[in-house]
C-alpha cells in the first residue's frame, strides 16, 4: 500500500545532478578556423541571445590577436598612425563596464598602437595573443536547475563539474610521464661542428621532470594553480541563460602585462603582487605533456562528454544562424553587438 501522502506528492523537478539525465550541449571547436578573438566574441554573443533553438553551447579555440577573417574594421583603427610597427601580437580586452584610463597603461598602449576592445561581457582585462586557450559555456537556466544565474555560482559550477576534472587529469597524467617520454628528439647531421662529430642518428636530450604540479582551485573570483592566477573569466547573464568565458594563460610575452595597470580593485590573496608574480603560465607545467598545448581543449571536451549529451557543430553552421538571424556578421558587429573597439 502506497502511503497516502505520496499519492499527492507534486514530482520532482529533473535536474542534471538529481536524475542523471544529460542535457544536450553543441560543441564548436574554433581551433584553426582563423577567427579574431574580436570575431568570437561577436559569435558567443548572437549564440547566446539570438539561438532560435536556444541551445547550451561548449565552444573552444585560439585565436588570431589582430587579423580577422570576416569583419571589417575603420581604417583608422586597422591602419592609423602605426601601420608599420604596431602591436599586432596581442590584444587587450576590457570588460563591458571597464576604464582604459583607469586599467591601462595608456601611454604605453598608444605607443605601440596595440588594439583594444570592450566585451559584451563584465570581468577584468586580458591580454590575449595566439597562446591564450579561450574556452566559453552558454547555459540556459531551464536545463541547469540547480545552479543559479549569479557569477559565483557559475564558476563554482564551472570549477566543480568541468575544470577540476580537467586539471586533475592533466596533473595526474604528467605525473605518469616516464622518463623517456620527457626526452626531446633532435636529429643531428653528419659532419663537424666546433670540432664535435655529429652522427645523422636521433639524440634524445632529457628534460627535467615537473614533479611539483600544484593543485587547480577555484579562488575567490579566480581560477588559480596554488596560489597563482591562471586565466581571466567573465560571464553575461541573460533572462533564461547565461554565458561563462574564460581566457586560459599557457603563455604569454612578459612586456605585454605592462599595458596592465595594478588594478585598483582586486581580490585579497593577489596583495600587492605584480602581474608576473601573481600570474602562472600553464606552459610551465604543462608543456611536455604529450599533447602540448591541445591538452587543455581535448581535456574539455572529455570533461564535457562525461557530464553532457554533446552533439559537435561546425563553425559553418554556426555562421548560418548568424546570417538568417541576424543578417551576418558583419551587419550584427555593426549594429546591436555589444563588443566594441576602443578608439583612443
Amino acid at each position: 500500500m502506497v502511503p497516502t501522502h505520496a499519492q499527492h506528492s507534486p514530482p520532482k523537478m529533473p535536474t542534471i545532478r538529481t536524475l542523471g539525465q544529460r542535457v544536450k550541449v553543441s560543441w564548436l571547436d574554433l581551433r584553426g578556423t582563423g577567427l579574431s578573438v574580436i570575431e568570437r566574441l561577436c559569435l558567443e554573443e548572437a549564440l547566446l541571445r539570438h539561438d532560435p533553438l536556444e541551445r547550451c553551447w561548449a565552444i573552444v579555440g585560439n585565436h588570431e590577436p589582430f587579423h580577422n577573417r570576416i569583419l571589417s574594421l575603420p581604417d583608422s583603427i586597422v591602419n592609423g598612425r602605426h601601420h608599420s610597427d604596431r602591436n599586432t601580437n596581442c590584444i587587450i580586452v576590457l570588460g563591458i563596464g571597464g576604464k582604459p584610463h583607469e586599467l591601462l597603461d595608456l601611454d604605453l598602449v598608444r605607443k605601440d598602437g596595440v588594439i583594444c576592445a570592450k566585451r559584451f561581457s563584465g570581468g577584468g582585462t586580458v591580454v590575449v595573443d595566439h597562446s591564450s586557450i579561450l574556452t566559453t559555456f552558454i547555459m540556459r537556466t531551464h536545463c541547469l536547475r540547480d545552479v543559479s544565474p549569479y557569477p559565483r555560482d557559475i564558476m563554482q559550477w564551472s570549477s566543480d563539474a568541468i575544470f577540476n576534472q580537467v586539471f586533475g587529469a592533466m596533473k595526474n597524467e604528467m605525473m605518469n610521464v616516464t622518463a623517456a617520454e620527457y626526452g626531446q628528439r633532435s636529429l643531428v647531421m653528419e659532419s663537424k661542428s666546433c670540432g664535435v662529430e655529429l652522427t645523422g642518428k636521433m639524440l634524445t636530450v632529457p628534460r627535467k621532470k615537473v614533479t611539483d604540479i600544484p593543485d587547480f582551485s577555484l579562488r575567490e573570483n579566480d581560477y588559480v594553480l596554488g596560489h597563482r592566477k591562471m586565466g581571466g573569466n567573465a560571464q553575461s547573464i541573460i533572462k533564461d541563460g547565461w554565458l561563462h568565458h574564460t581566457s586560459f594563460l599557457w603563455d604569454y610575452f612578459d612586456d605585454h602585462m605592462k599595458y596592465l595597470t595594478l588594478p585598483s580593485k582586486r581580490p585579497e590573496y593577489r596583495g600587492e603582487r605584480s602581474h608576473d608574480d601573481f600570474l602562472v603560465k600553464l606552459k610551465q607545467y604543462f608543456q611536455y605533456h604529450p599533447l602540448g598545448k591541445k591538452v587543455v581543449h581535448e581535456k574539455v571536451k572529455e570533461a564535457m562528454f562525461d557530464v553532457f549529451h554533446v552533439e559537435e557543430v561546425t563553425l559553418r553552421e554556426a555562421l548560418e544562424l548568424v546570417d538568417s538571424e541576424l543578417n551576418g556578421m558583419q551587419s550584427w558587429f555593426d549594429s546591436k553587438c555589444r563588443t566594441r573597439v576602443i578608439e583612443f
